[in-house]
């Protein structure tokens, strides 16, 4: 027993260096699975498990494991490579001279220029006897992550090179003084007094938050010490305290602080970190040749991000989404086994997920809001209860893989995974920051089993290209006025771990 509680507090140690940044995952921002033998394929796990971190999945699955009662460790890397391009064209959006020249929004077309990221994973576990087996892994859940512009260069916020040049200015403006674009069609149009534009557009024109870049970083982990028990030789339970840590920051966006109930907690606030904890339970049967197994795993409530209560609803919330699932394993041959899960995440569990982005009319009525500096005029201010969010539903996860075992050395794995991407075009805006549009993954990997007490393996996984466009148009007052966001990501990803068996 010390042997095994010695073993715990070592990976309870190793769990934060998990915490490191994270990319943008690909079920949403979730991974689509967890080591290099589940993601070989491609997440299907629900009813076969393979290694220390199958309690990611379900945790009754670790029943399986322990093969001649060796106690075993797995640790791995990821490295980790998408590929995301942001859009808002603006052009469209036009205001006429109105005596110091017209004004125009422009097209913004930036990539991303984080592109590479290391990500780990540790799991350990034991056969205690007596039916019961232990463990702790520590994954990363998934991210959201998006860096446009280059801070050395000055330039390359998608948003303010957008919609700054219609901003425009007032009569008196000390910038380019002289009525023009939103500004000038306030005062000449809507008689708003000069003197009542001329600080907010200081605010706007002089507002250290929207440079030099544009940008978010959200990293989750979840650590699951778990417990399962083999009920008799065919059925299996497990339980897991799932104890989530995250960490967000976001720089750039200080175009929205006049959006905000909190404007000093949207953005350029720095690293904020949040704690949680939830639950999760699994079943797994054996029948034949057929194998199954379902789990659910509670939302992970987390404290809330202090620095970005402005920034995400209910002041800060982020908790880790609900999800639950079932899925399938067939023995076709003693070397050949099939496996098919269907997984289903609860985002709308989450507002600062699922509360929508404005629409186009809801977005200029934020602007003017600004320019004259009536905070009821935008509608669902960010931070608030209601506040604006990016529109993610509910998604379910549909996964199939294939297990080969070669020989006595050699194991081969394949598997397709496809998400729906967890929002309508319409969210395309906000989504800029958190392109989350890449439906299709294909997985191939395989293990190389060293001796009896060593493996290796490695696994390849592609997502394929999508993209998500809208055109927002103005209606009633704003008629006229329009202009187009635009998601575009693909990924490509390596991960290679190590098991040793003692």
């Amino acid at each position: 027993m010390k042997r095994i509680l010695r073993h715990i507090l070592t990976s309870a140690a190793l769990a934060a260096v998990v915490a490191s940044p994270l990319a943008h995952a690909t079920n949403g921002y979730f991974k689509i699975g967890y080591g290099s033998k589940n993601r070989g394929l491609a997440g299907t796990g629900m009813a076969f498990g393979q290694d220390t971190l199958a309690p990611a999945v379900n945790p009754a699955t670790l029943t399986g494991v322990f093969v001649g009662g060796d106690d075993r460790v797995d640790f791995g890397v990821e490295l980790f490579k998408p590929q995301r391009k942001g859009v808002v064209d603006a052009s469209s959006l036009a205001i006429p001279d109105l005596g110091a020249g017209p004004r125009q929004g422009q097209l913004s077309n930036e990539n991303s220029r984080s592109n590479t990221f290391l990500i780990p994973s540790f799991g350990i576990g034991s056969d205690l006897g007596n039916n019961f087996y232990i463990a702790v892994s520590a994954v990363a859940n998934g991210g959201l992550n998006t860096r446009y512009g280059d801070a050395d260069a000055g330039n390359g916020n998608i948003y303010t090179d957008a919609f700054a040049p219609v901003i425009g200015d007032s009569s008196t403006s000390a910038f380019q003084p002289g009525p023009s674009g939103f500004a000038g069609f306030l005062e000449v149009v809507q008689g708003v007094p000069a003197a009542a534009l001329d600080p907010n557009l200081a605010n706007l024109y002089l507002n250290p938050n929207t440079a030099p870049s544009l940008g978010v970083n959200l990293a989750q982990v979840l650590i699951s010490p778990t417990l399962a028990y083999k009920i008799n030789e065919n059925h299996s339970v497990g339980f897991a305290p799932v104890i989530g840590y995250q960490t967000f920051r976001a720089y750039g966006l200080g175009l929205f602080q006049a959006f905000s109930s909190d404007p000093a907690k949207v953005t350029n606030n720095g690293n904020d970190d949040a704690y949680g904890f939830g639950a999760r339970v699994g079943y797994q049967g054996t029948f034949g040749k057929f194998s199954v197994g379902a789990a659910a795993t509670s939302k992970i409530y987390m404290d809330e991000f202090d620095d970005y209560s402005g920034l995400f609803a209910e002041e800060g919330d982020f908790d880790v989404p609900a999800t639950y699932g079932a899925g399938i394993a067939f023995r076709a041959t003693p070397k050949i086994t099939l496996a098919a899960d269907i997984t289903r995440i609860l985002y709308s569990g989450v507002d600062s997920l699922s509360n929508n982005g404005p629409t186009a009319n809801e977005f200029f009525g934020g602007f003017i809001g600004a320019l004259v500096g009536d905070p009821s005029l935008v509608s669902n201010p960010l931070g608030s209860d209601n506040g604006w969010g990016f529109g993610w539903d509910d998604a379910w996860i549909y996964k199939v893989g294939v297990n080969y075992v070669h020989d006595n050395h050699w194991t081969l794995r394949a598997g397709f995974n496809y998400a729906e991407a967890p929002y309508d075009d319409d969210q395309a805006l906000f989504n800029v920051l958190a392109p989350a549009v890449v439906e299709k993954h294909v997985t191939a990997g395989f293990t190389y089993n060293v001796n009896s007490s060593s493996e290796v393996t490695m696994t390849y996984m592609h997502a394929f290209r999508n993209d998500v466009e809208h055109t927002y148009v103005g209606t009633g007052q704003f008629t006229g006025f329009s202009y187009t966001a635009k998601n575009d990501m693909y990924q490509n990803a390596i991960e290679v771990s190590y098991a040793l068996k003692f």
